[in-house]
């Protein structure tokens, strides 16, 4: 149940008022810092404040450029200030993180700084908090440098070396600092997730994560991630005592880029156990060829003797996955209990019953508690993989894949087909307020399939539209004449999308970017066209090749006339404003694989519900992409491009014209390719 906080006059009244002050025309935003009034921008922080002082749950959905951050940050601060109750910001992407704490956090610092009537909030606390395993702790680096002979070959104690000398003048502690990053096998043995970095043997002045910690207690807005909060979710970690509250005691949550939820809550709620890490977890325990690890001094002859088996146990485990299961294939379901042998259990069983033994016995306390912590996860693991081979929930879907550069891990999952139960129960009845927004939760003009997704029957939804004017800043073109992708013979498509991108990126002033839904086309499109742009002097860069991300968004805003090739994560979160990003190039509609595991468990469950999936789950995921895909085109006030549309199915199909009634604008042209194709 949501609880109904009771209202005073200090509390509904001042943070009202300050609120309508603040963003009303001729407002304290407008008047201090100049900013334009935005009729959308006003009217959802009123709507956050609400939600806020009535204890109910608010989905807001506000197009882009309605400034959707100050929106609710502002009102969190006065609400979090006001009521002593601390605000967890979620976002999904890096980009955002950034934004809010080096940007919007600023600009409230100003606002309030120069407006009499916000200086007793403007000492506000902000804090950003990542998962404890993203920290380095002073005492576990210092443990490791003592005992660097026992647990690390050559080129480890090199890197040991470098994390030393970096630890000195690091500014937050996190492994995302260091460039380039740090091997994993000896960051493992000095981040902060252990026992070892504890309030007892740890403080705020030496180590890092407890200094992030210290600040996060005394903070009003803690600015976190998706995947730490549902992590934190899964783990059981809400407050206890009955005590209201999600993370910490009495809080609430604001989750920008909210239309992640789902599939957010799905992969950190599931089983995740991969070949790599496993076996290089057993060798952080002893690694008999190098004859280094935890129990390299203190491990019997028969504990050597366990984890030497555990090794070659699990190794002959995946590779009998590979060669039974998957073949060349990248990825298969599991749909039978007990398909998988159960061999492997007994061996890395054996390994936490030394672990453990040896950990009760030890008289070194930092030590006791690795080898016990490392118990523990070991024995997870073996729950993991025993829920996994005996298929125990039946609202799960279960699999395994092969990732890698080389395809050679091996990965066993598992992800709940329905979070909305689960969601339900830890996040929306904690008695907390819960503020969703994005500018991408509704269909048909309507959030209720996003609502019914997470589970939150009672929150309130409203809608704003974007403050742009589309109808003079942006030119739609469809392409009607494109061959189907999945016509039998591709040659005729494939020649078609390489000329269409190559002429309409080269034919414009300004960057342009394709966004594909496969690297297969993708990779295809970038060797063929790589020889003739660089013979044009221009710069041609495609995802997964050479850069990051964010590299590649800088390196578009720097030479402000390349043609970038992205997939899947371009579609979204992808920011670029002004010419630098002129022209978007929608090659196909973005439907999901329907052969990957949890679309193919989902659908059959509609299908068993006598439910059309096509229509329940693959039109409406493919929309709510596309209409991402549209939003990285215009991104300022000022910016000006065009939308390409090269799939002729949205012309053509009767589902079609549900995507065409996303466009922001009503007026397209339709177009034919100007180069011959084969019949």
């Amino acid at each position: 149940m949501i609880k109904i906080l009771e209202k005073d006059s200090g509390s509904e009244d001042g943070i009202l008022n300050l609120i309508g002050s603040i963003f009303k025309p001729d407002g304290f935003l407008q008047n201090a810092l100049n900013f334009e009034h935005r009729e959308q921008q006003e009217k959802m922080a009123l709507s956050v404040v609400n939600s806020l002082q009535n204890g109910s749950h608010l989905v807001f959905e506000a197009g882009t450029g309605v400034g959707k951050s100050l929106a609710y940050l502002i009102p969190s601060v006065l609400f979090s200030k006001k009521r002593k109750r601390p605000c967890i910001v979620a976002t999904n992407t890096i980009n955002l993180q950034e934004q809010i704490l080096n940007k919007d956090i600023l600009t409230i610092r100003e606002l309030f700084g120069q407006t009499p009537e916000l200086i007793p909030f403007a000492e506000f606390r902000c804090a950003l908090l990542v998962g404890r395993g993203n920290y380095l702790c002073s005492t576990r680096l210092s443990k490791a440098l003592s005992a660097k002979t026992d647990l690390f070959e050559t080129r480890e104690k090199k890197e040991l070396d470098r994390i030393l000398e970096w630890s000195g003048s690091a500014k937050e502690g996190i492994r995302q600092e260091l460039s380039p990053p740090p091997l994993q096998s000896v960051w493992e043995s000095v981040n902060a997730d252990s026992s070892v970095c504890s309030g007892k043997r740890c403080n705020p002045e030496h180590c890092y994560y407890r200094r992030a910690r210290s600040l996060v207690e005394k903070a009003d807005i803690i600015i976190v991630n998706h995947s730490l909060l549902f992590s934190l979710l899964g783990a059981g970690l809400s407050p206890q005592n009955d005590s209201d509250g999600i993370i910490f005691p009495d809080d609430f949550i604001i989750f920008d880029e909210a239309h992640e939820i789902p599939s957010e809550a799905s992969e950190h709620l599931g089983v995740a156990i991969s070949s790599w890490a496993l076996e290089n977890s057993l060798r952080r325990i002893y690694n008999p060829s190098k004859r280094k690890g935890l129990l390299k001094k203190i491990g019997r002859r028969r504990d050597l003797q366990d984890v030497e088996f555990a090794i070659h146990a699990v190794s002959d485990f995946f590779n009998h996955l590979h060669m039974a299961f998957l073949g060349s294939k990248d990825r298969l379901r599991i749909l039978k209990p007990n398909e998988i042998p159960l061999d492997v259990l007994p061996p890395i069983g054996r390994v936490v019953r030394s672990l453990v033994e040896l950990g009760e016995s030890c008289e070194e306390e930092s030590l006791k508690l690795e080898l016990l912590d490392q118990s523990k996860r070991f024995q997870l693991i073996i729950n993991g993989l025993s829920e996994v081979i005996e298929i125990k929930d039946s609202n799960s879907v279960y699999w395994m894949e092969r990732t890698g550069k080389q395809k050679d891990i091996i990965h066993l999952r598992s992800a709940p087909l329905d979070v909305s139960q689960i969601l339900e129960s830890e996040l929306f009845e904690k008695g907390s307020p819960v503020v969703m927004t994005s500018a991408t939760l509704t269909q048909n003009k309507s959030a209720a399939k996003f609502i019914e997704s997470i589970g939150c029957c009672d929150a309130e939804e409203i809608i704003v539209q974007s403050p742009f004017d589309y109808e003079f800043n942006m030119n739609i073109r469809v392409f009607e004449d494109c061959p189907e992708p999945m016509n039998q013979d591709r040659s005729n498509y494939l020649k078609y999308l390489l000329h269409s991108i190559d002429n309409l990126a080269s034919s414009i002033e300004g960057g342009t970017l394709a966004l594909f839904t496969n690297y297969q086309d993708l990779h295809f499109c970038y060797h063929q066209l790589k020889a003739k742009w660089q013979k044009r002097s221009r710069s041609l860069y495609a995802q997964g090749i050479d850069f990051s991300r964010s590299e590649l968004q800088d390196r578009m805003l720097e030479e402000t006339d390349v043609l970038l090739l992205g997939a899947e994560s371009f579609w979204k979160g992808f920011d670029a404003k002004g010419p630098a990003l002129s022209q978007v190039i929608i090659t196909r509609l973005p439907f999901e694989n329907p052969n990957h595991p949890i679309m193919e468990a989902k659908n059959d469950r509609l299908m068993k519900e006598g439910k059309n999936a096509f229509m329940e789950l693959t039109l409406p995921s493919a929309i709510l992409r596309f209409r991402q895909g549209i939003g990285r085109l215009i991104r300022s006030k000022n910016d000006i491009g065009e939308l390409i549309i090269l799939d002729s199915r949205i012309l053509k199909k009767q589902y079609g014209k549900l995507f065409l009634s996303e466009l922001p604008k009503d007026r397209f042209e339709r177009e034919n390719a100007v180069f011959e194709v084969d019949d």
